[in-house]
């Protein structure tokens, strides 16, 4: 679950909200994960989102890891973007956040904040 007070308090002293969604794909749903998830927000979030950094990446050696790698200037930003990725693939469960047809695809998932050093 991405937490809005999180990703509030982590934007006050930085530039910029870093953030990696990452996780493991059910056994036979990889290849319908990145064609009708991945490659679909993909396409999406360029289109009509502000993202600075918006990147999937396929584990070299487990194809079911993946990471999504997101870099966004606002916590409103990434509020627009939900609301573009609920618009494709339905509603969240009321615990969560990302939509339920992109959680069912999956065993595992979480999401970290990072912050630049240096």
């Amino acid at each position: 679950k991405i937490s809005d007070s999180l990703a509030n308090t982590y934007l006050r002293g930085h530039d910029m909200l870093y953030m990696v969604f990452s996780g493991t794909i059910k056994d036979g749903k990889t290849e319908e994960f990145y064609r009708d998830i991945a490659a679909v927000s993909q396409k999406l979030t360029l289109q009509h989102d502000k993202a600075v950094v918006y990147q999937w990446h396929r584990d070299e050696e487990n194809a079911n890891r993946f990471f999504l790698n997101e870099q966004w200037e606002s916590v409103e930003d990434l509020h627009a973007h939900f609301e573009t990725l609920y618009k494709a693939f339905g509603p969240a469960k009321p615990t969560e956040r990302l939509p339920s047809k992109i959680l069912d695809y999956l065993d595992e998932a979480r999401v970290n904040f990072y912050q630049t050093v240096g």
